[in-house]
């Protein structure tokens, strides 16, 4: 039920989209201050319809695709929201953006052993070739359209394929052996795959040679014009993402949305402090170890610091002069944490209370602090921030704002998006144990036995 209303919806959304981009085409040139709201409608329309759909089905989001097999398939998903399993389809082709009939947007959620999403955007054409007796869509051929939209803050036509955090599988796409741990992103030219690291690290395998890719770096395939089922050359080595490729990337559609990598890496060659904002001053998270490659996601106003990305994913500011530089034209530059892109529209506010008895909302993040009101199971309470030390989340209920049990609520926003509330009492003191109180217990002379 969920599905059809909001895929009702969002039908109303892409035609409102439309008609609004248009009336803008008519005679002039499509500015970003006009089409991005565009963009931004499309998306949220897309998100509602299809954020958190099931494992081993595909969702459209967006324009109708074109589905192979046709008739009752095809027709199965053209509706915004449509849910269609995945072994019934055996390619399909996502529409261009188009300022009229809105974009192609749409998910292929794999279930275990392959275990991973792929996220089609704009112009995007993939084929099942796996071979009988392996899972469906474990082998595919992917390619992107050419053509530039109208609108300039618009994305190239892109494929995304992310894994679940640190669960890699191993797919082939384009005839190149993927270990795919993370994020990556594919997009063709007529005689080259454009393999894009996002988050994570993967490895391509083709020709007998393999290469490593790492977040903020491509590595280029070359293919006879035209078709994309045999490389003619092996991986290349990677290079410093060109950054023009996944500018204006709707990431907060993906199932964990990231902050994009700035081109190349940094490297620790001793130990060096990871901390909270770009200061000496600030806190330490942790002391990453000589040897660690780190991705980038911006710089400093200054150039002094970097804001970079583990493996583990924990992000924070190093001092770029203890560390070992190998980055391309950061063009990411700010000297306040950005947060992770939270989901668009009301999806990214809103959560429900899950509390058969209510839940209690406290004055501040913290079972110990006063009780401020009890809401009832089923309520909707808007998301304003996140404690600093707990997990609780402060939210406004009826014009009430106070301080709800993590646990308590069900969401489809991205918690790290929030802000932190700073402005809240400290966590209270630990209670002591029994025997803490400045008399051992029990008696260190004794014997112990």
């Amino acid at each position: 039920m969920r599905f059809r209303v909001l895929a009702v919806l969002s039908v109303a959304l892409l035609f409102l989209a439309g008609a609004i981009w248009t009336t803008a085409q008519e005679g002039a040139a499509v500015s970003s201050a006009t089409c991005a709201p565009v963009l931004e409608t499309i998306w949220t329309a897309a998100s509602d319809a299809c954020i958190n759909g099931p494992l081993g089905f595909i969702c459209n989001g967006g324009a109708a695709p074109a589905v192979a097999p046709g008739g009752t398939v095809g027709n199965a998903l053209a509706p915004v929201g449509a849910l269609v399993e995945l072994g019934l389809v055996d390619a399909l082709r996502t529409p261009p953006i188009s300022e009229v009939t809105g974009a192609g947007v749409l998910w292929m959620r794999h279930p275990a052993p392959i275990q991973y999403t792929a996220l089609l955007i704009g112009d995007v054409n993939v084929t099942d070739v796996t071979p009988p007796d392996f899972p469906a869509w474990q082998s595919i051929v992917v390619q992107t359209g050419v053509d530039v939209s109208t609108c300039p803050v618009a994305p190239h036509h892109s494929f995304m394929a992310q894994t679940p955090f640190n669960q890699p599988v191993n797919i082939v796409i384009n005839g190149v052996s993927v270990t795919l741990n993370g994020t990556l992103l594919v997009q063709t030219t007529p005689n080259q795959t454009v393999f894009a690291g996002l988050s994570g690290v993967s490895t391509l395998f083709a020709l007998g040679q393999s290469q490593t890719l790492r977040p903020g770096q491509e590595i280029l395939v070359g293919y006879a014009t035209g078709s994309y089922t045999a490389p003619q050359t092996p991986p290349g080595s990677p290079i410093p993402l060109d950054t023009a490729l996944s500018a204006g990337l709707p990431v907060a559609l993906l199932d964990r949305p990231i902050i994009l990598p700035q081109p190349g890496y940094v490297s620790t060659d001793g130990p060096v402090n990871l901390r909270v904002s770009p200061s000496t001053d600030a806190g330490v998270i942790l002391q990453v170890p000589a040897g660690q490659v780190l991705s980038v996601l911006g710089r400093s106003t200054g150039g002094d610091w970097y804001h970079v990305r583990l493996d583990s994913g924990e992000t924070g500011w190093m001092f770029a002069n203890l560390l070992v530089q190998n980055v391309g034209d950061i063009q990411s530059v700010y000297d306040a944490t950005p947060l992770p892109p939270q989901r668009y529209g009301e999806m990214g506010r809103i959560a429900t209370v899950f509390a058969p008895a209510g839940a209690n909302m406290r004055a501040a993040p913290d079972v110990t602090f006063p009780l401020v009101m009890s809401i009832p199971d089923g309520a909707q309470v808007t998301l304003l921030a996140r404690s600093p030390y707990s997990p609780w989340i402060k939210v406004d209920f009826n014009g009430v704002t106070g301080w709800l049990a993590l646990i308590t609520l069900e969401t489809e926003a991205v918690i790290e998006s929030l802000p932190i509330d700073y402005n809240v009492p400290p966590p209270p003191p630990p209670t002591r144990e029994p025997g803490s109180f400045g008399n051992a217990f029990p008696d260190p002379n004794g014997s112990g036995n």
